[in-house]
């Protein structure tokens, strides 16, 4: 894990039992809009480095990101 992806950590962890980072301070700090932000924790969520992270803090992480998810549009 790289520095970039451990301050998006953070950022995600620090707010995720409030609802998840806010898209404007997600917007400033790095740059991306939310959807991408949280792909990438998503992604980040997934490797080995983070076995140590307690499990119900990632699971406020990934519910979080779910919200920002892009899934294919039934018709």
């Amino acid at each position: 894990m790289n520095s970039e992806e451990a301050a998006m950590l953070e950022l995600a962890r620090i707010w995720a039992p409030y609802g998840g980072a806010r898209p404007g301070d997600i917007l400033v700090e790095f740059g991306i809009s939310p959807a991408t932000f949280y792909a990438r924790i998503t992604r980040i969520l997934r490797t080995i480095a983070l076995r140590n992270m307690p499990l119900a803090e990632r699971h406020l992480i990934q519910e979080n990101a779910a919200r920002y998810s892009v899934s294919p549009v039934s018709v």
